[in-house]
């Protein structure tokens, strides 16, 4: 263990220059609440209203808000900044109907609350000459970080509809019907986004699976005598960190059980240092299932922040909530199927349990130790 503490010095000296933003969860994200006319194929024209929910913290980059500079917008700087704003919006969206343009008009301004992060909540309604299904587009603020996300949700008489735009998919065409499987399908590729974006996770997940090809001999790590028994290891590991995500995801998302962000953001943080600690006594690895099980609950936390401001409920929920929790597991499983192989192969080496083990979470501990006290 004296070797190792050099290591780890030189672990925690070179993190400090590692400092992503501190809420992994936290996307740039936009909440779009459309009221459509109750049937795509309704002859009648109808005016669709509109609420678009902007990130304030967002805005700053895009419209001059925060006259005085000072980093606090007020809801007067937001008033005197209405013309401005009101051009931005208006230039950002784009509403058809039956590949007709609609007249877009700005009614009204609110501040509303969304994961304990202010927001703007602009009320519009487009006029439409056309009938048909409707067509959302435009810019929507997204300047081409694959981060960026427009939720958005539709109320169609009792029909519940949902999507997501992004970069790379900019418009969402109104359905003539409601479909459960596509919602399905489309929320597995934000699932997986979402671990891919959520670097704390992936550092949780590593930090599990470094250890799993080792067993603790003397006190010290010795390679695993086969794959049958790494294999078991892993699918116990991450079986109980599954059910207990995938637990709170669910009782998040449902409305269920509601915990502030920022409580949540660093308990994910913490268990991030905490697995590295066990990482390097080995006589505690005994502690690796409870820790992967206790705080997998606070990692579906994490994962309903993703999805816990969009409108949906019932129904209309269940689709959304399965695809983007099958989609947390494919990539869960591409990041095991990833690294499985390498490090078994590399696990009787003594540059493994003497190297790569020890400083490799050294290194996603210290990282998770920046993250924790950003966030605090």
């Amino acid at each position: 263990m004296k070797g190792l503490l050099p290591a780890i010095l030189l672990c925690l000296l070179g993190v400090g220059g590692f400092s992503p933003p501190a809420f992994a969860h936290s996307t740039s994200t936009s909440f779009l609440v459309l009221d459509l006319p109750p049937s795509a194929g309704n002859a009648a024209t109808a005016p669709v209203n509109i609420r678009w929910d902007l990130s304030i913290h967002d805005l700053v980059w895009m419209v001059f808000i925060d006259a005085d500079f000072d980093g606090n917008v007020t809801w007067k700087e937001l008033q005197d900044a209405r013309p401005a704003l009101t051009t931005a919006i208006l230039g950002q969206l784009v509403l058809a109907r039956g590949g007709a343009a609609c007249v877009l008009e700005l009614r009204d301004y609110a501040l509303a609350k969304r994961a304990e992060e202010n927001f703007l909540s602009a009320s519009l309604q487009a006029a439409c000459p056309g009938s048909g299904p409707v067509e959302v587009a435009g810019a929507l603020f997204l300047s081409g970080d694959a981060s960026q996300r427009v939720l958005l949700s539709a109320n169609r008489g009792a029909d519940k509809l949902t999507g997501v735009l992004s970069a790379s998919v900019p418009s969402w065409i109104e359905p003539e019907q409601a479909s459960a499987w596509r919602s399905f399908a489309r929320f597995i590729g934000e699932g997986v986004w979402h671990v891919l974006i959520g670097y704390d996770h992936i550092a949780f997940v590593l930090l599990l699976l470094l250890p799993s090809v080792m067993r603790p001999v003397g006190g010290k790590w010795q390679g695993a005598t086969g794959f049958r028994q790494v294999t078991r290891d892993i699918v116990t590991i991450i079986t109980a960190f599954t059910i207990a995500h995938s637990t709170t995801l669910a009782l998040a998302v449902t409305g269920t059980l509601k915990l502030p962000t920022q409580p949540i953001e660093v308990a994910i943080a913490a268990s991030i240092a905490v697995a590295a600690a066990l990482n390097l006594m080995p006589g505690l690895s005994g502690w690796r299932l409870p820790l992967a099980f206790g705080f997998g609950f606070v990692h579906g936390f994490g994962f309903a922040n993703a999805l816990g401001e969009i409108d949906a409920a019932g129904s209309s929920l269940l689709p959304l909530l399965a695809g983007f929790n099958i989609g947390v597991e494919i990539a869960q499983l591409a990041i095991v199927a990833a690294v499985l192989p390498f490090i078994y192969s590399m696990r009787a080496t003594r540059w493994y349990a003497g190297g790569v083990l020890p400083l490799g979470s050294c290194a996603l501990g210290a990282a998770g130790l920046v993250w924790l006290f950003q966030r605090v």
